[in-house]
């Protein structure tokens, strides 16, 4: 970045002549949201899920789960896991974390939730339903 910069700098004086104003670029998504997009999976490897932009937020769908999950989830919620939004509404709230709503499908309830991006290939999700007496952290792994 540094070189960059003081060749752009340095190019104008070297050439004697004064370089024209770049046109502006366009302004990019944040960098965070570009960050957490993508494919990842659970600690357990038993689910997987892919984050994308759902409008002016991020949501996070399964796209792949274990006979026993699948399972968990007809029994709690009565519906298929695979193709379920577990994460929607999320928001950048702060460096490298989003605040949402986490589905939870074993008990079928919605809760609050966030996500902190801890690195480029990890992400922490926490969650709390029932006026924050039940909370669960999940740590996922980027698919690559």
């Amino acid at each position: 970045m540094t070189i960059r910069l003081i060749s752009l700098f340095a190019a104008p004086l070297l050439l004697g002549a004064a370089a024209p104003a770049p046109a502006p670029a366009p302004a990019p998504a944040p960098a965070q949201a570009q960050g957490i997009v993508g494919e990842w999976r659970n600690t357990n490897n038993n689910v997987h899920m892919r984050l994308q932009p759902c409008g002016n937020a991020i949501c996070g769908k399964v796209i792949w789960a274990a006979d026993r999950q699948r399972a968990d989830a007809r029994k709690g919620s009565g519906k298929e896991l695979i193709g379920s939004t577990i994460l929607h509404d999320l928001k950048v709230t702060g460096e490298a974390t989003w605040r949402g709503k986490i589905f939870i499908p074993d008990i079928n309830t919605n809760a609050s939730g966030s996500v902190t991006q801890l690195s480029n290939v990890l992400i922490r999700v926490s969650g709390c339903a029932m006026l924050g007496l039940v909370c669960r952290t999940q740590h996922w792994h980027r698919i690559s």
